[in-house]
């Protein structure tokens, strides 16, 4: 079993700003996690923090903003 990813451009819905990015693709992921400073050079900014729980149990803080992302 090897890793996909894909080869996606990353949108500020408020802006219009885009930059292209790889990702990691999980099909199984509700969430889609992109580096912060990606978002930053976008102008994305964090509407809220919420607390995920990984696989193994730890639990990480996150800030959540809105992007869009489309190939």
């Amino acid at each position: 079993m090897g890793h996909m990813h894909a080869r996606v451009r990353v949108k500020d819905p408020s802006t219009s700003k885009t930059e292209e990015t790889e990702l990691l693709v999980d099909t199984g992921s509700t969430y889609t996690w992109i580096m912060k400073s990606l978002l930053h050079r976008l102008g994305v900014k964090p509407q809220t923090e919420w607390t995920f729980k990984t696989a193994d149990g730890r639990l990480l803080k996150r800030q959540i903003g809105e992007a869009v992302v489309g190939v």
